[in-house]
């Protein structure tokens, strides 16, 4: 993992990051804490993901990831959950969001196959896409971008 930091929001604690997982119901993949106690709200100069968006073309998105900080008010991390509140399933949100784009979409940890996992796949979730169905429902379009956070950290650049 080669990452350049453009900026941040300071550190965070063991305890902070417990009490957000907890929060969240999930638990979040080891790389991912240890980066957010390092650095909380995390800007990247090489913050440039590639990836084959959801109608098969090439495309890309930056990344700005959340704050474990309750007075970050424009990021705090479990305040951008309601924000993929209709990807759900009976109820149940599978996603947590970690970043977001530029454009306003989210990145997300998928728990939607394995919600126990400390290992997540990565997904992006489109903000103003959306999957209709016949009976009416419809949902963001979440398009898959990496098989664990490791990967998507390898997929960075400038």
């Amino acid at each position: 993992m080669n990452i350049k930091i453009y900026n941040d929001n300071g550190t965070n604690s063991i305890k902070q990051i417990k009490e957000i997982e907890e929060s969240l119901n999930y638990k979040l993949p080891k790389l991912f804490k240890e980066l957010m106690m390092k650095h909380d709200a995390l800007r990247l100069d090489n913050d440039v993901f590639d990836f084959i968006n959801y109608y098969e073309e090439e495309d890309e998105r930056d990344i700005n990831f959340s704050s474990f900080k309750k007075e970050c008010k424009n990021s705090f991390i479990l305040d951008e959950q309601i924000n993929v509140n209709d990807v759900s399933n009976n109820g149940i949100i599978d996603l947590v969001v970690f970043g977001f784009c530029a454009n306003g979409d989210y990145v997300c940890f998928d728990y939607r196959h394995n919600p126990i996992t400390d290992n997540p796949k990565v997904v992006l979730v489109y903000h103003d896409d959306f999957v209709d169905y016949e009976d009416g429902r419809s949902h963001m379009v979440i398009n898959h971008i990496a098989d664990s956070f490791e990967e998507f950290m390898d997929m960075l650049h400038e």
